[in-house]
């Protein structure tokens, strides 16, 4: 049996924009797995088995509106660099970064909202058809960023910080809440996840997707990513452990884990660039 898995990112955002024809659109990826698994019955839609914030409780979470088209998110990791997927930004002409946003659908007080062409992606960026890896990019925002009660910088994990393998931790976004929706949400949601064995998210994806550059979360109890999803940021306490990337294309609601890029693998490359 094969394992398929989507991108997050989400085309058409509606938030004013034209409806596309075909709906919600996702780069697939084809994984032979290490073992299979009995598919299971769709579940009710519920980010996936979560629930929405209170306005501005997590100050660093950005939105990535690539080319005013395609949604994704980010954390801001200084007054200069907001951090986010590859596959992303990878057809990005220019980047609109909102910061100090609860709803991004509206234009509200706490917002702050710049235009940037300066994106680095890592250079070992690939798509190969099967699979992506190195999926981390960077946008540097054209001016400084003032943090406030609105807008703050989210630490990162260190090098030898270790795999947080049975950590619980937070996932916050606004993709879309089942995968019949073509709408990130109104208001931005989070949900409580733990971090799988390597060897688990293995079992799931293939040794050729979970390197030691990248990390799961469990999706039991149906929870998890979804459509727009990509970049977010993973949190344990009140450090970024990882940038979403990637879920089953079985859909968000099957209950299978979430990928993301490993934070404390990039630590060197995201100092090197961004300066930290």
């Amino acid at each position: 049996m094969k394992i398929v898995f989507y991108l997050l990112a989400l085309l058409d955002v509606s938030v004013g924009l034209p409806s596309l024809p075909n709906g919600i659109k996702g780069i697939k990826m084809f994984v032979e797995p290490l073992s299979n698994y009995t598919l299971k019955e769709p579940v009710d839609a519920r980010i996936i088995g979560g629930y929405e914030v209170e306005p501005n409780s997590k100050p660093y979470q950005a939105v990535v509106l690539i080319n005013g088209f395609t949604f994704c998110s980010g954390s801001l990791i200084s007054p200069n660099f907001v951090l986010t997927s590859a596959h992303c930004t990878i057809s990005a002409s220019y980047v609109e970064i909102v910061l100090g946003a609860h709803n991004p659908k509206i234009e509200e007080p706490t917002q702050l909202r710049v235009t940037s062409t300066n994106i680095i992606i890592h250079e070992d960026y690939t798509k190969l058809g099967r699979y992506s890896n190195n999926d981390i990019s960077l946008v540097k925002t054209p001016q400084h960023v003032v943090t406030n009660n609105h807008i703050q910088i989210i630490d990162l994990a260190q090098t030898d910080d270790g795999s947080y393998e049975g950590s619980s931790a937070i996932l916050s976004g606004w993709g879309t809440m089942s995968d019949s929706s073509v709408s990130i949400s109104s208001g931005l949601r989070q949900v409580l996840v733990y971090i799988l064995y390597h060897s688990i998210c293995s079992n799931y994806y293939g040794s050729d997707v979970i390197t030691s550059s990248s990390m799961c979360t469990s999706g039991s109890g149906t929870v998890g990513a979804c459509h727009g999803d990509s970049g977010s940021p993973l949190v344990v306490g009140k450090v970024q452990v990882g940038v979403t990337s990637f879920f089953s294309t079985r859909g968000c609601g099957y209950g299978d884990p979430t990928g993301y890029s490993r934070v404390s693998y990039y630590r060197k490359w995201i100092n090197q660039h961004a300066g930290l």
